[in-house]
């Protein structure tokens, strides 16, 4: 994983009980900046980060405007929540994610898309990233918010069928690394895509190496 900007390092917010059901709604008309500026008072500011890729060229890079969010969701057991999904070479694991929607504020993509994937109730413990991404032309508008959260209550289940996940498992902080060198690993018509999911993976271990998990 190259590096090309780190302007901020992270650092632990105020941990907030939120569910999908009970949030308090966004503002959806407010400007990205803004929202960061809002997440950061919330959950503490985000390492900014610019990783580079061999091309842009590819879903979702190419074709989600508004970015992602990208949901760490450390469960009782100590490890995070993974999943694939038929359509994914090998079953690789990678962590979960959901596009931001037109018009939609940051944090309630964030609590819709836990909400849509995993029906658990978590608490968001800190705003680890705001990652974007580059080749040798151009850096994408494209940016993942990954969040660092743990599990409180609920049953894990998909409430979108649409998802068509098919297995889940729970990783150590130290298993991070194989499943990322998997995704690397991946075939290579799926090579620049395998690199971008690995890359959050990266990014969530020094996260918790910085947290002593």
């Amino acid at each position: 994983m190259e590096f090309l900007q780190n302007d901020r390092e992270s650092y632990p917010g105020a941990c907030a009980r939120v569910s999908f059901v009970s949030r308090l709604a966004g503002d959806p008309g407010r400007s990205v900046d803004k929202q960061l500026e809002h997440l950061s008072s919330k959950y503490g500011a985000p390492r900014q980060l610019t990783l580079e890729l061999p091309s842009l060229d590819f879903p979702p890079v190419s074709r989600r405007r508004h970015g992602e969010v990208c949901m760490a969701i450390l469960r009782p057991s100590g490890g995070f929540l993974l999943q694939t999904k038929a359509s994914y070479p090998g079953s690789v694991m990678r962590l979960p994610t959901g596009g931001i929607q037109k018009g939609e504020a940051i944090e309630d993509a964030l609590l819709r898309e836990i909400w849509e994937e995993t029906n658990l109730e978590v608490d968001v413990a800190r705003f680890v990233a705001a990652i974007r991404y580059s080749d040798s032309k151009r850096v994408s508008r494209f940016c993942t918010y990954l969040f660092f959260t743990r599990e409180t209550s609920g049953v894990l289940q998909s409430n979108d069928p649409g998802e068509k996940i098919t297995e889940w498992v729970e990783a150590k902080p130290a298993e991070l690394p194989d499943y990322a060198g998997k995704l690397r690993d991946i075939v290579p018509s799926w090579s620049n895509w395998g690199r971008f999911r690995a890359m959050a993976m990266d990014v969530l271990l020094e996260d918790c190496n910085n947290h002593g998990l």
